[in-house]
């Protein structure tokens, strides 16, 4: 049996992989600190269902700390690890203004421990989520690999972009496989309560208003979360440095969100307009054409199918959901 570590693996994209390789015959051996980044109820509701399989065995761990990470490895010494796929993240562009200190202790520090103590214990593959946000405020129709990221607009692209040209380096060094994979707008059952997808849907369901930021006209490439894992599980079985969009590259307004939830809910959703902020870009777009070649990897689930699936799952856990914070 193969054995696989998932950092941040009660967050919303973490449970995913999780599952995936739970499902795929996998041991998964998860770590996360369950901070408040978000409500915390839901990051615990997550690890209740994935302790629920005898091949999921839970640690809480910060990678940010050196030596309680470096303590957590040594339990690899006879398991060997066959891939590090780190999730574990300060998350959203917004709260990274209000701190960043602890944005780049996890995305940036969290990012170093980890590899070094890769290397040190014969990793195989080491995957690192990054994100869109690289590409700041892009004009271009389409991102492309080799885009401009050296502009970040807020302190979140900022540390992700450093964790980036820290791998970069390691892999300099030590030719260590390493996969750097830009997210795009992941949404999905389960998903963040910081993120429009969930605010929108509890939203409807509820019959409570939203805050609209900007006009609405802005464009995200709102991607499934079961592409998303599938991409990640793809990208462990590469050899040396790759950079990867994982994106659907179908960009679709905030607006046009709102009209596909308000559809599904049958109830038109009140909504709050308030002034953009300056962390927020106006478009992004995945350019997934390396994705396709290195990986034969595409996105199989449009918006209006991710939305349905994600809107059923909230009713059907609405009871508990009411009691989730949103941000």
């Amino acid at each position: 049996m193969n054995n696989v570590l998932i950092t941040g693996a009660s967050g919303f994209i973490g449970y995913h992989l999780s599952l995936l390789y739970l499902r795929k015959g996998f041991k998964v051996f998860g770590i996360d600190n369950h901070n408040d980044g978000y409500d915390v109820k839901l990051k615990k509701w997550r690890n209740s269902q994935l302790i629920k399989n005898k091949n999921f065995i839970f640690s809480k761990v910060d990678i940010s700390s050196e030596k309680k990470l470096t303590t957590y490895f040594n339990n690899f010494k006879k398991n060997k690890l066959d891939a590090v796929v780190n999730l574990a993240a300060g998350t959203g562009v917004r709260k990274s203004t209000l701190f960043p200190n602890s944005y780049y202790e996890s995305n940036l520090m969290g990012v170093l421990n980890l590899i070094k103590l890769s290397r040190e214990f014969s990793v195989n593959s080491f995957v690192q989520a990054s994100t869109s946000s690289v590409y700041g405020d892009s004009k271009e129709k389409s991102f492309k690999i080799n885009s401009e990221t050296s502009k970040p607009d807020s302190i979140y692209a900022a540390s992700k972009k450093a964790s980036e040209v820290l791998l970069h380096a390691y892999y300099a060094l030590y030719s260590q496989n390493i996969t750097i994979l830009r997210f795009f707008t992941v949404y999905g059952p389960c998903g963040r309560p910081d993120m429009a997808p969930f605010i929108f849907t509890e939203a409807a369901i509820n019959e409570r208003s939203i805050n609209v930021f900007g006009t609405g006209k802005q464009k995200r490439d709102f991607t499934y979360v079961e592409d998303i894992v599938d991409g990640i599980y793809k990208s462990t079985k590469l050899k040396g440095l790759n950079y990867l969009n994982l994106g659907n590259n179908r960009p679709v307004s905030v607006n046009n969100l709102i009209k596909i939830i308000s559809k599904l809910s049958n109830k038109e959703i009140k909504r709050i307009d308030k002034p953009s902020t300056p962390e927020d870009v106006f478009y992004t777009s995945a350019d997934i054409s390396k994705t396709i070649k290195t990986i034969k990897w595409e996105p199989k689930i449009n918006l209006e199918e991710g939305m349905l699936r994600t809107y059923k799952w909230h009713i059907e856990n609405n009871k508990w959901l009411r009691k989730i914070q949103v941000s």
